[in-house]
């Protein structure tokens, strides 16, 4: 996709279909002024009172021959005095959406008043013109990778444009950094939706090591031999019922001195979850696919972080595994040691992401970090919690979880944090081992995965567990905006944004 900002008045603007964008306060005088501009073109619209200028509401109109664009789009913001970043993103998504649909080659996006924008939201120019930005670029994700004739056409050229000079420096640089983040976000879609089939384990991680070429960071993969040197019990155990055998990647990149402490990522990459021995309903299996959610969030912010050039240094640990029922499986009432050498009682092999990343959030205290976050699609129960709206947030640190809120506001990752009392540890209690991998049943499911983690963090490093069972994924019902059905790649913004604050 090529990518364009322009200074130039909207008549002089040359694309497929020209938008321009309306308040709803203002549509009257906008239309108007649009009107007297392209010479009687929307003398129609203006008398039936069609277009009125709510939010996410798109009018198309064709100009004349001696136009430069052929199509008018005019796209409603709503009340100028409510606009939010979010309403900025789910609009020119419903825009970009639309021109979507009429296949057309090159489309140019008008930036509103930027400056009236941040007095209302409180945000910066850069923060307006991204959020825009996100709204066109994440619509352009092509779903359909495995239809036999794909008629999925996405804009080949966008350019935003303005007729004022101001900002300049300031909405390019969104311009650019912004199609890089969006970037990241298509490969953690992408990688998410892969059918298990094709992404098992080692696929995940050859096509991990591959693309960190490009990225500007370095992949080192552990296959089941190496795991097994390193008395990785569980990610060793949840591996063992599939054919295709478990890997533990290492992602690192260094932007400032390698003796500076690093932020650890650690993504649970279960690339696809029947249950194991304790195996799911059918229905829904099928989108089990996505339970390495975590590990696609994990790329994605090496992604965008490497190309971004953030002066910080980042590792991300990734056990990656295939849960599946088998002679050789583990069975619930085993016993598990784990990296560290605390032993697991199997109450439920269907709670195997979290003891994959016991050993992950282990193996993490090696690096001495800054801060430890793990992701994953951790508890079903999420989704009873938080619906599709929020990911769980839970950790041993004040302020890397204050930091994490905020990261989640501003790119509307948003996440709400659910308590780790003390409490909570007696639900996890084994008679023969040091703990369960799973409370009773119906009981606080999702804080329960949380009490597991925290045992193998205790308080060897500041730590936040992100559970984004809730957010990963959509039905085609429920996609909307900015989103396609199947993944949403949840977790490459906010990672991007929060990570931001440790560059230097």
């Amino acid at each position: 996709m090529k990518i364009k900002y322009e200074v130039k008045k909207i008549k002089d603007i040359k694309a497929d279909v020209v938008c321009s964008a309306a308040f709803e306060d203002q549509a009257e005088q906008k239309l108007h002024w649009l009107n007297t501009l392209f010479k009687g073109t929307l003398d129609t619209l203006i008398e039936t009172n069609d277009f009125k200028g709510k939010v996410n509401s798109t009018v198309l109109s064709y100009l004349g021959p001696d136009n430069r664009s052929k199509r008018l789009m005019i796209l409603g913001l709503g009340n100028s005095k409510e606009v939010t970043l979010e309403i900025l993103r789910k609009a020119y998504a419903s825009a970009a959406k639309k021109v979507n649909s009429f296949k057309l080659n090159s489309a140019a996006f008008e930036v509103p008043d930027l400056a009236l924008i941040k007095s209302i939201t409180g945000a910066s120019h850069y923060e307006v013109m991204q959020a825009i930005c996100e709204g066109v670029f994440l619509t352009q994700y092509n779903p359909k990778k495995y239809y036999t004739k794909n008629d999925y056409t996405p804009i080949n050229e966008v350019i935003f444009f303005t007729d004022s000079p101001k900002y300049t420096r300031e909405a390019t640089e969104a311009l650019k950094d912004s199609k890089i983040v969006c970037d990241a976000v298509i490969v953690a879609r992408d990688l998410e939706n892969e059918p298990s089939n094709f992404l098992t384990p080692e696929k995940f991680a050859e096509y991990v090591k591959k693309s960190s070429i490009k990225g500007g960071y370095s992949v080192t993969v552990f296959d089941e031999k190496k795991i097994s040197q390193l008395n990785m019990g569980c990610v060793l155990a949840v591996g063992k019922g599939s054919s295709n055998p478990p890997r533990f990647l290492i992602l690192q990149y260094f932007g400032a001195n390698k003796s500076e402490k690093p932020v650890v990522l650690v993504g649970k990459g279960v690339t696809f979850d029947s249950g194991g021995i304790s195996i799911k309903p059918a229905q829904g299996m099928d989108q089990m696919k996505m339970d390495m959610g975590g590990a696609a969030a994990v790329v994605g912010a090496f992604e965008a972080v490497a190309r971004l050039k953030y002066k910080m240094n980042l590792i991300g640990l990734i056990p990656a595994v295939e849960n599946m029922p088998d002679a050789n499986s583990y069975k619930p009432g085993d016993v598990l040691k784990s990296y560290s050498g605390t032993t697991v009682e199997i109450d439920n092999t269907d709670a195997e992401g979290r003891l994959i990343l016991a050993d992950a959030l282990d193996y993490a205290a090696n690096y001495k970090p800054k801060a430890v976050i793990d992701v994953c699609t951790l508890t079903g129960a999420a989704v009873i919690c938080f619906g599709h709206l929020l990911a769980g947030l839970m950790g041993n640190d004040a302020e890397l979880k204050k930091k994490i809120f905020a990261a989640g506001e501003k790119t509307y990752e948003r996440v709400w944090e659910l308590p780790l009392y003390n409490e909570y540890d007696k639900l996890m209690k084994s008679e023969i081992a040091d703990i369960k991998n799973a409370g009773p049943a119906r009981q606080a499911g999702t804080i329960m995965g949380g009490i597991f983690l925290k045992k193998f963090v205790q308080d060897k490093y500041p730590w936040a567990h992100l559970d984004i069972a809730s957010v990963a994924f959509n039905l085609a019902e429920s996609a909307e905006e900015y989103h396609t059905p199947g993944a949403t790649g949840y977790g490459v913004r906010l990672f991007t944004e929060l990570l931001k604050q440790y560059s230097h």
